[in-house]
């Protein structure tokens, strides 16, 4: 009897009993093969593409609807214009809080990021009211304000990721975040304790970093020594004005072993012929120390006018690297990637150079034959010899270049970029406009102009021109 309960499904259903004054819910209990609990699981499934807000609107659709519409919902994204929006004149907001929460039982993750001044005073209350009903919680992401902070002593066992510090007076309430994983910072003032002369965060494995200047390489030396699991870092915009502060900061990153991804954001007061030799060595350090390294990600810029000699001679250790990105105001001569051809698993490359030529793509096929997207960012002018040279890469899959000139080109020579491809693609051109503020999946005002069958004529926006090339489901 045991077993063939297993087999079964309950569900609720409400019967008459012959008392007036209330109605009685008895369990229905559905074989596993028959069509009700078939139809449970189908309509489940379907719902779950639903946003939290239209699963609100579809509940009254049917009694199938209220039992299935909320039970895939195991986590959940809160923020000022979601709560806006549930809000309404009949509802508290407790009770909206608790509506959702009693709707959704089995949420195991929260992400209240989102919340911001508008309703910042609710987050102790939103944190409370979830752990109370859902039994399943397990992660909290949030920022730390001085409202949230009130909240770490008890829920911080819970807190997995810290999206911001309003103010380093509340960065002390981190210690009661255990299991705290991933943290995003303005500087590492925001997590100091100034009285112990300590920082607070341990065994992290991601931390943005939005500024770090040379005078705190030393907080940078113990947060290194008190995080040596660290998987991610990102040094947004990192100041220096020496070459002896550079290559100790870079000495301290070589230290990460653990690292899988990197990204440094480097501005230079002045740059000179030591200056050149440190940043190569030391990115060379890193290389030869974090052998896990895979994704990477240099932009480098200098408050002078002279122009960057940049050399990628040191990304010849980066063996294991899968994904490159370089932004810097440099001179480029054509054998600036020559160094990639010891990268043979990159798949990613996107380059945002100063002044950029086709010569430096001739070779691309050849030293990285496994190349599936490529970024090109601010060509000087895109040609027929640099399309013939990006052709050529076997792998590649998406293509996005951004050029302020577009040199006797015309539509033919597109559809042969895409003719030469091994798999069918889809061509998208943007506007300007665009480009800037939409990720360019669904084409904009202009839309999917090439397809992967008929490839009809297309217009070109004067200023920028984006490519992406898909695979297509079509055999």
């Amino acid at each position: 009897m045991a077993q063939q309960m297993k087999r079964k499904k309950t569900s609720l259903e409400t019967t008459d009993d012959g008392n007036e004054d209330e109605d009685t819910q008895h369990p229905q209990i559905y074989a596993k093969n028959s069509l009700d609990r078939f139809g449970d699981d189908l309509y489940e499934v379907l719902l779950s593409y639903l946003s939290l807000e239209d699963r609100f609107r579809c509940e009254c659709v049917s009694k199938q609807f209220q039992r299935t519409v909320f039970g895939s919902v195991v986590d959940i994204t809160l923020s000022d214009e979601l709560m806006q929006r549930l809000l309404n004149a009949k509802r508290s907001d407790v009770q909206l809080l608790a509506t959702i929460a009693i709707k959704c039982p089995k949420i195991q993750c929260i992400d209240c990021r989102g919340i911001d001044y508008g309703y910042e005073e609710l987050i102790p209350e939103v944190l409370n009211t979830f752990r109370d009903n859902c039994r399943h919680l397990r992660e909290i992401y949030c920022d730390l304000t001085s409202k949230s902070a009130q909240t770490m002593p008890s829920l911080g066992p819970l807190v997995t990721r810290i999206g911001g510090i309003n103010c380093y007076t509340d960065s002390e309430a981190i210690t009661h975040c255990h299991r705290l994983s991933q943290l995003r910072i303005k500087s590492f003032h925001d997590i100091t304790d100034y009285i112990l002369n300590t920082l607070f965060g341990n065994n992290l494995h991601k931390l943005v970093l939005r500024s770090h200047s040379d005078r705190f390489n030393d907080r940078l030396s113990a947060f290194v020594a008190q995080n040596q699991s660290l998987q991610c870092l990102a040094l947004k915009s990192s100041y220096f004005y020496t070459s002896v502060s550079v290559n100790e900061m870079c000495g301290q990153l070589s230290r990460l072993t653990q690292l899988r991804e990197l990204t440094l954001g480097l501005v230079f007061r002045e740059m000179d012929d030591q200056m050149y030799a440190t940043l190569n060595q030391s990115l060379r350090t890193i290389g030869v120390n974090c052998k896990q390294l895979k994704r990477l990600s240099l932009q480098l810029n200098s408050s002078t006018k002279p122009v960057l000699q940049l050399s990628l001679d040191s990304l010849g250790v980066y063996r294991h690297l899968k994904r490159l990105h370089i932004t810097a105001y440099a001179a480029i001569d054509d054998l600036l990637l020559d160094p990639l051809r010891h990268c043979k698993r990159l798949t990613h490359l996107e380059l945002d150079l100063f002044q950029m030529k086709p010569n430096v793509l001739k070779d691309m096929h050849i030293k990285c034959p496994r190349l599936q997207y490529l970024f090109i960012g601010n060509f000087f002018n895109i040609t027929r010899e640099c399309l013939s040279y990006i052709s050529r890469l076997p792998a590649l899959q998406t293509l996005v270049i951004q050029c302020k000139g577009i040199n006797g080109l015309s539509d033919n020579d597109f559809s042969d970029l895409l003719s030469r491809t091994i798999t069918s693609a889809t061509l998208v051109v943007m506007s300007a406009a665009q480009d800037e503020g939409s990720d360019g999946d669904s084409g904009g005002l202009l839309g999917p102009v090439l397809g992967p069958l008929g490839i009809p004529p297309i217009n070109l926006p004067p200023v920028s021109l984006s490519l992406r090339k898909r695979r297509s489901n079509i055999n």
